[in-house]
């Protein structure tokens, strides 16, 4: 009769008993970590033994010991002529920031130095990795041993909280942020990060210093002369790497990549602005965002508000990538077209107060007689620019359907084009508006107008519905940029009313665009009305300039290439020498 000598564990993994799951007490690494890739521990998770009074001794003399090196590491800092504590780089700091008299002090942890420089990355970065792989080998075990992705805590950085500044500096901030950005980008909840922070078991860790940087990043105005790529955004691009390297996938790890990715698209900081909107699509995708039955990177949310807050999130991902695919062609869309039965965000009033609300599905939004919240429409007006796009990306469309697509495009996005200026009459510029909504919609549909009005584009045996789709544009080029000239000067009004700050840098592209449509009318006509248009939308162009320096560029390409382009024999539009 045989034994079996196989020597194993005397007790299960520690993974193992906390999932409560079966354990094989193989050695080195039961079956189960194995399979799953994931590392196997069998320590005992003995209880901690008083400490001695040789221990506090020797605690005592390590603290002695930090205090000596600190003083030292500052004298020498300040004989080199070091910045203040006040510079919003995240350099190495001897004094970091406290501000335990507020929630948010809680932020300022004991870690090692942090310096974020190529060549000083903090010790044991990234290190080894602790991620499930199953989730992207095998997505359907992963589900079926009903397996969660663990993710580990991500400490602070000392130079992060320097950046920050002190707790007024830092309350003024998220106050400043709420009262600008949410009101035209609102993916961040203002009751949730609130509740966050006055936890008074959770320590916060370097997510959410990685949003605050990317909220300061976002209310930052870049000073005339001075280049968008500041200091403080370098800073939060390396940080949200660290944080990003040692899977600290939260929720706050891609509002802070939105926020970086809104202030490369307003500032034209190109091509990261379009490289960081994929990778927040691929990070939201890999999340589940896009897809409550996709596999859930995240835990499950505890409450409405966090799962309003998570829709709010790839919705604004959409926004910004059907915005960057406006003058960016024949480019793939990183996002899938949503789904008829996806959820649009509620009205941002019921959201701030934590309070549920209907939520209506993409497909019984488009309602004539219902008023619907300004982020709402911004969602709807993103989605039919998406669908504009991928419209004229395919050229594998049939010809009788494309014209007929194009014409479908047309209605649906006009008649909320023509919703809009009703709902936005009495908007309170200092309140989410909305006038990005209607900014993307004009965008949307001039982007339409400018491929189908061109006589040299038609088919030379093309269907009837060319014909129409090309009145249509030619038509539509001069009302719709009567009225998009209009929603300009309402946008110089609230600029000079509300403040710079309250202006969405997605909606300049439709003063961009109706400018393009004046210089070129204007080189047809000669008709003065024309010039004087041009002229103001450049001066309104120059005004938006002092908040977002992408309608400085904006203006370099009117005056580079429209106010001098001619066509070509194709229709194509070549600069004149």
């Amino acid at each position: 009769m045989e034994i079996d000598q196989t020597i194993v564990a005397a007790q299960a993994c520690t993974s193992c008993r906390r999932q409560k799951r079966r354990c094989d007490k193989a050695l080195p690494s039961c079956g189960l970590c194995q399979r799953i890739g994931r590392p196997c521990d069998y320590s005992c998770e003995a209880a901690p033994l008083a400490p001695s009074p040789e221990d506090f001794a020797a605690l005592r003399q390590q603290v002695a010991d930090l205090q000596s090196i600190v003083q030292s590491r500052g004298s020498t800092s300040n004989r080199d002529g070091s910045q203040s504590s006040k510079s919003s780089s995240v350099s190495p700091g001897t004094n970091a920031p406290r501000f335990e008299d507020s929630p948010a002090g809680r932020l300022n942890i004991v870690t090692p130095q942090f310096a974020v420089t190529p060549g000083n990355i903090p010790q044991g970065w990234p290190g080894p990795s602790s991620f499930p792989s199953l989730f992207f080998l095998d997505s359907n075990a992963f589900e079926y041993e009903r397996f969660t992705v663990q993710t580990p805590f991500v400490r602070v950085p000392t130079g992060a909280l320097t950046a920050l500044g002190s707790s007024v500096e830092l309350r003024a901030m998220i106050e400043t942020y709420f009262n600008t950005v949410q009101i035209y980008f609102p993916i961040v909840s203002k009751i949730r990060l609130y509740q966050h922070l006055s936890h008074p078991l959770h320590e916060p860790g370097a997510d959410i210093a990685l949003l605050f940087l990317a909220m300061k990043l976002a209310i930052t105005e870049i000073p005339g002369g001075c280049p968008p790529q500041s200091q403080l955004y370098q800073d939060v691009k390396m940080l949200f790497t660290q944080v990003e390297a040692q899977n600290g996938f939260t929720i706050q790890l891609i509002q802070a990549l939105q926020l970086i990715a809104l202030h490369e698209v307003g500032h034209a900081i190109y091509p990261a602005a379009y490289m960081t909107i994929g990778h927040a699509a691929r990070l939201g995708h890999a999340m589940g965002l896009h897809e409550r039955k996709a596999p859930q990177m995240l835990t499950r949310p505890n409450t409405w508000t966090e799962q309003e807050e998570r829709r709010r999130v790839w919705w604004g991902v959409l926004i910004l990538e059907g915005h960057s695919n406006i003058g960016h062609r024949a480019k793939p869309m990183a996002t899938g077209e949503p789904s008829l039965e996806t959820l649009l965000p509620i009205d941002d009033t019921f959201w701030d107060r934590g309070q549920m609300d209907v939520a209506a599905p993409l497909s019984l939004s488009a309602s004539t007689t219902i008023k619907a919240a300004p982020f709402t429409r911004t969602c709807q007006a993103a989605h039919l620019i998406g669908k504009v796009t991928r419209h004229l990306n395919d050229l594998t469309i049939p010809i009788d359907y494309r014209f007929q697509e194009a014409l479908q495009l047309n209605r649906t996005i006009c008649a909320l084009a023509e919703l809009l200026p009703p709902e936005a009459q009495d908007d309170d510029p200092t309140k989410p508006s909305r006038i990005t909504a209607l900014a993307l919609c004009y965008s949307g549909i001039l982007t339409l107008y400018d491929a189908y009005s061109c006589s040299e584009r038609l088919l030379e045996y093309g269907p009837e519905d060319q014909l129409l789709m090309q009145k249509e544009s030619i038509a539509g080029l001069d009302s719709v940029s009567e009225k998009a000239y209009q929603l300009a000067l309402r946008i110089r009004r609230d600029f000079q009313e509300a403040g710079a700050n309250k202006l969405s840098p997605l909606a300049i592209d439709s003063v961009y665009q109706v400018a393009a449509n004046y210089a070129w009318m204007y080189r047809e006509s000669s008709n003065p009305d024309y010039q004087s248009r041009l002229a103001e939308l450049k001066d309104i162009l120059i005004l938006l300039n002092t908040r977002w320096k992408c309608a400085g560029q904006y203006i370099s390409a009117l005056v580079d290439f429209w106010e001098r382009a001619e066509y070509d024999e194709q229709g194509r539009y070549v600069a004149r020498r």
